[in-house]
């Protein structure tokens, strides 16, 4: 059972602008950050769909509207939403052309997915922000 969707939003108004404040805007700007409970249900319109990813994604940034999503039911815990948005944050200061050559590397050996993966090493630092 993941966190009330207040419980992520308090942490996201906590924790964000830091985040800002120390990696800078992404290419477009600051990203908006949005909730919502499936990722199916987001991407179809349709608010029951859902799919074999439902019940593991947690967050994905897309890049046409410049928006983290971030699928509250599968953050767990305050430590694992900030590593969410960190990786998720660090994909937008990413080129999204480049990301598209680089995912036929495969999620493993591509370069912004390891850099998102090393991004998410800071949550440390924000997890005690008041």
């Amino acid at each position: 059972e993941g966190m009330s969707k207040n419980k992520i939003q308090d942490i996201i108004d906590k924790v964000f602008p830091k985040i800002i404040q120390d990696r800078g805007t992404g290419r477009q700007g600051v990203p908006k950050i949005k909730l919502h409970h499936d990722i199916y249900a987001r991407l179809s319109g349709d608010p029951l769909a859902t799919g074999e990813e439902s019940e593991t994604s947690k967050a994905e940034w897309e890049h046409e509207t410049n928006t983290i999503w971030l699928y509250y039911p599968n953050i767990k815990n305050e430590e694992e939403l900030i590593k969410t948005i960190l990786h998720e944050f660090e994909h937008t200061h990413q080129d999204p052309k480049k990301n598209e050559k680089y995912r036929e590397q495969g999620y493993d050996d591509n370069p912004y997915e390891i850099a998102a993966r090393n991004a998410e090493k800071k949550w440390k630092q924000y997890i005690y922000i008041k």
